[in-house]
């Protein structure tokens, strides 16, 4: 991919202050964030084609990564068939990933990859649309 749209209409797409240990059982096994949206129509979660999670440089398994907008929670495979679910600008959704231990306390380096495709805009043959970066990298801080 040589170029997408990139518009970022709010001051964080990764709501820093939302960033948190997961507990489970009583013991920190993951974490989540929430994110805006950084387009100003709205997209549906179908048009999503890459949602990938950074902490300190290391990929989270696609496994252990889930997407929660209006009360439902899906693993990111999943995505490409929520055709009806639709993601308005103004709405955070949450991501969460399982990971043994969580996150240490202290400063960390959290990358949100996410492109999704504006499936009004179409560029090129065989189907060929526009993509829209709404990823960010952040740095977060944990106190736990």
């Amino acid at each position: 991919m040589g170029f997408a749209m990139r518009m970022q209409l709010n001051d964080q797409i990764v709501k820093k202050e939302s960033f948190r240990n997961l507990y489970i059982n009583g013991a920190p096994n993951g974490f989540s964030f929430d994110v805006q949206l950084a387009y100003y129509r709205g997209h549906y979660l179908s048009d999503i084609d890459l949602l990938e999670v950074y902490l300190d440089g290391e990929k989270m398994p696609q496994e252990a990564v889930t997407f929660e907008l209006n009360g439902k929670e899906m693993s990111v495979y999943k995505l490409k068939y929520a055709v009806t679910e639709f993601w308005s600008q103004v709405v955070p959704a949450t991501i969460r990933v399982i990971r043994k231990g969580g996150v240490s306390a202290g400063e960390h380096e959290l990358e949100l990859k996410l492109m999704l495709r504006v499936p009004y805009m179409e560029i090129g043959p065989d189907h060929t649309f526009m993509p829209l970066d709404s990823g960010e990298k952040v740095t977060v801080q944990v106190s736990e």
